[in-house]
């Protein structure tokens, strides 16, 4: 190609400036939402693995009901899969009437779980201790002494605190987990040498196999291998629980028993002495025989009863605030996607619009090339890099920022984890893909014309095509309405329908945007539904109390109303096909009378009322999908260590959790466990905090209270702060693409329709006029856009929240009407801020364009 054919082609970038730049700012647009939201769920697992990997997080903690012991380490280590296994200990105490803490061991030697130090250092002597940094925000500093109540497993109760810490062990920034002590919300934890315990039995194994430092947290990949090693551990201390229950009883039983045996036989042989011979000292003997006796009997009873010991295996889901973080992850990367992709298809189509019709203008320049000599590769050379260089600047600068931008700004505002380190990787795959995007959407359009174009001889090209011809439009026929026009509404209405590709293109685009704005509004109200919709239209109950007794009468002036139940955590998966478990809560209240009060039973497919029967249960719906299964599916459940086999009765609505409801007679039918109502569900006067917390403090002051719950304010935040964030960023870029959109579209309008307008200013239109005659067909084409975009929105919103579902999570499917309206406002706001630009343009056409030779 020469010189003079490439200053040509720069020429063509410089003379229309506004053009060229707005098709780089839609492909920069599209291309940074696309590269930046889908590299953002990566990115952020990424960081995640990077922080667990440098704390050598474990993979799994092993935990018993009755303690563990050095047996138990052996054995655990013993396992072909297990790379490192550390036993610790650990304590819950009141510290104070509103703040309960957890104290655990440390170890300098550790290799696991370890503690990233936030001020000061880790704990050197045994009067040491680090707090949480979250204590920080309680008042605690430095050097200050810290005293905690005589308890039983520490040797001492006071310390000087030396550092605050974070823990990967607690994702969450705020969520503590939950306990039988004080309020029953751990407030946060502490660390203090294992030499400053006198603990016998360890509180946990933390584990950490070899064959998983290969694979990222938090993947299916991971949760499957840790799953497989998991079971495996299980089947090599499958003997412990009863071994445990003999360590713990059988010595003590073997002494009572030897005590029993001899007491019984001074007995018998004071009975054998005939009662005329018994002295006032015998018969004294006698009688305190037989309470010695009465007392060792009911030591061996009682220790005969000791439950065998239940071993329990917590993946790193059990973390407090992990799975949140993951879930969180989870639906970015399921809604980045679809949105970015959506966002992606309006702007290579609106490109695609802007190239074809600038090739289009260019007709009678492409016929005189071709009439010249000059070959069609050499003629499509000046519009290939005017396509390429368009479409590389767009995608490649849009891919960058990004990456750069989007992914770190989401990560920053998930402020309820204690990740503060954000590492991200270069997303190749996804900057190719928004390259090629651009491409097409350039070079493609530029291929696609060029070859229509450069069939037709010379001679045809260098001839204008010939004007639409005028026809009646539907309006016309309605005689009211037409007649009720004056003469340049009619001229507009016509106009537009005469040129029906162009007016179509317009609506798409300008309806793709409010569709995107719309989405994004509606993400934004289902994300902020989600609780309310669980606790008003789901779940009517405030608080959940945990008996240790089932008779067991409760009572506070803060409580409207009660209903008992059995509470239980069970895990549950299907009895065909792929192997995957949830957690589900099952409740089933001992009475199903006004059970609708606490909880709505209600069709997720007909939203009719559902009633607990002795048939089978009623499973949540998001579990349901998990499960795949619906009325009649038969399900496996796994209640501590007893498997049972449940029937799917009915599915009913849920937002939050998974949740399993029956009746106490079809719990005994098929299980092996008796019915027992181990719970209160409460309905509370007032759910402010300090009244709940007075109603807590009350409750576990009472004999037999073990934990007092509030589900609706605990501290997790279901994974929806990410989202939340995304969703700010959806409508901001959708805005600006939306009014670049506009622009662009108004732009090449104007550029088409050069000489009719200025045919019009010569005839004697003033400049308002002419703007008016304009500015009336997009007032049109802008409305119906808006109509058009939410329809689409809808489409996309529903589309989006469905795939976002991840968990335990089903975002209720709503769109309330402030997102109607501000998506409207805002493309009306843009195509009123084009309008005014537009007039500028107006202004200054040359009237003698009108006069022009086209031929």
């Amino acid at each position: 190609m020469n010189s003079t054919y490439f200053k040509a082609t720069i020429r063509e970038i410089t003379y229309s400036w506004g053009k060229f730049i707005s098709i780089v700012l839609i492909i920069l647009l599209g291309s940074l939402l696309y590269v930046g939201i889908r590299a953002t769920g990566p990115d952020l697992d990424n960081s995640a693995d990077r922080y667990f990997a440098q704390q050598n997080l474990g993979d799994l903690n092993v935990t018993s009901t009755l303690g563990l012991t050095n047996k138990d380490l052996k054995l655990v280590k013993s396992d072909d899969n297990v790379q490192t296994a550390e036993a610790s200990h650990m304590v819950t105490i009141k510290k104070s009437q509103n703040q309960v803490v957890q104290v655990y061991s440390y170890s300098k030697a550790a290799k696991l779980n370890k503690l990233k130090v936030v001020s000061g250092h880790l704990p050197t002597k045994n009067n040491q201790i680090v707090l949480d940094a979250k204590a920080k925000s309680d008042g605690y500093r430095l050097g200050q002494t810290y005293t905690l109540p005589k308890t039983d497993g520490l040797k001492s109760k006071s310390f000087k605190i030396v550092g605050f810490v974070n823990s990967p062990l607690f994702v969450s920034s705020t969520d503590r987990g939950t306990t039988n002590v004080g309020s029953g919300e751990v407030d946060y934890f502490a660390y203090t040498p294992e030499q400053s315990f006198d603990q016998k039995a360890f509180a946990t194994i933390a584990v950490r196999f070899d064959n998983t430092a290969d694979l990222t947290a938090g993947t299916s990949a991971y949760n499957q291998r840790v799953n497989r090693d998991q079971e495996q551990l299980e089947s090599k201390l499958k003997a412990r629980p009863t071994q445990r229950r003999t360590e713990l009883t059988g010595t003590a039983l073997s002494k009572i028993n030897r005590q029993l045996a001899r007491l019984q036989k001074q007995a018998k042989q004071l009975q054998a002495v005939p009662a005329q011979y018994q002295s006032a000292t015998t018969k004294a003997a006698a009688k305190k025989l037989t309470a010695g006796i009465s007392k060792l009997q009911a030591a061996q009873k009682k220790l005969q009863q000791t439950p065998q010991a239940t071993y329990m295996y917590n993946d790193r889901t059990a973390n407090v605030g992990y799975q949140d973080y993951f879930d969180e992850s989870k639906s970015i990367a399921a809604i980045a996607v679809i949105f970015p992709g959506f966002f992606l298809f309006i702007a290579v189509l609106i490109t695609f619009t802007t190239i074809s019709r600038m090739i289009e203008k260019n007709r009678r320049e492409i016929g005189l090339m071709r009439a010249l000599g000059y070959t069609k590769g050499f003629i499509s050379m000046k519009y290939v890099i005017y396509s390429v260089l368009a479409g590389i600047l767009g995608s490649i600068a849009g891919g960058v920022l990004g990456t750069m931008t989007l992914p770190k700004f989401i990560f920053s505002m998930l402020s309820n984890n204690n990740l503060t380190q954000y590492h991200g990787v270069i997303p190749w795959a996804f900057i190719i893909e928004a390259v090629i995007a651009g491409l097409v959407a350039t070079l493609g359009s530029a291929a696609v014309v060029l070859i229509i174009n450069l069939r037709e001889k010379p001679t045809e090209l260098m001839r204008e095509r010939a004007p639409k011809a005028g026809k009646r439009i539907l309006m016309e026929r309605i005689k009211p309405l037409w007649n009720r026009m004056n003469f340049n509404q009619k001229v507009s209405y016509r106009n537009l329908f005469r040129y029906k590709t162009r007016m179509i293109m317009t609506i798409v685009g300008i309806a793709g945007c409010t569709g995107l704005m719309l989405a994004g509004f509606g993400i934004r109200d289902s994300v902020n539904d989600l609780i309310p919709d669980q606790f008003n239209q789901v779940q009517h109950y405030q608080g959940i109390v945990t008996l240790s007794d089932a008779n067991k009468q409760i009572h506070d002036k803060n409580i409207k109303s009660q209903k008992s139940a059995m509470v239980q955590s069970i895990t549950v998966s299907p009895t065909k096909g792929t192997k995957r478990n949830a957690t589900v809560t099952m409740v089933a209240p001992k009475s199903s009378a006004d059970f609708e009060q606490y909880v709505s039973l209600k069709n997720s497919q007909t939203n009719q009322n559902e009633k607990l029967s002795n048939s089978g249960v009623i499973i949540t719906e998001k579990l349901a999908t998990d499960m795949n299964a619906k009325k009649g599916t038969i399900l496996s459940t796994k209640l501590g260590n007893k498997l049972f086999k449940v029937r799917v009765a009915a599915v009913t609505k849920n937002y939050a959790g998974h949740y399993m409801y029956l009746t106490p007679k079809y719990f005994n039918k098929v299980s092996l466990t008796k019915y027992s109502a181990n719970s209160r569900l409460l309905k509370l006067k007032s759910v402010a905090k300090g009244d709940r917390q007075q109603t807590s403090r009350s409750l576990l002051k009472q004999s037999g209270v073990l934990n007092v719950t509030y589900p609706r304010y605990a501290g997790s935040a279901l994974g929806t702060v990410g989202l939340s964030s995304v969703v700010l960023i959806f409508i901001a870029l959708s805005a600006a693409l939306g009014l670049v959109v506009l622009y662009n579209l108004t732009n090449v309008n104007i550029s088409e329709r050069m000489r009719e307008l200025s045919t019009i200013k010569v005839l004697g239109f003033y400049d308002n006029e002419v703007t008016a005659y304009v500015a009336r067909e997009n007032v049109v084409l802008t409305l119906a856009g808006i109509v058009f975009g939410w329809f689409i929105g809808l489409i996309l919103h529903h589309f989006i929240m469905i795939k976002a579902q991840t968990g335990a999570i089903l975002f209720p499917l709503t769109v309330h009407y402030p997102g109607y309206i501000w998506s409207a406002v805002l493309t009306a706001c843009f195509s009123l801020a084009v309008g005014v630009i537009t007039h500028y343009k107006l202004k200054n056409i040359d009237m003698l364009d009108s006069l022009s030779s086209q031929e």
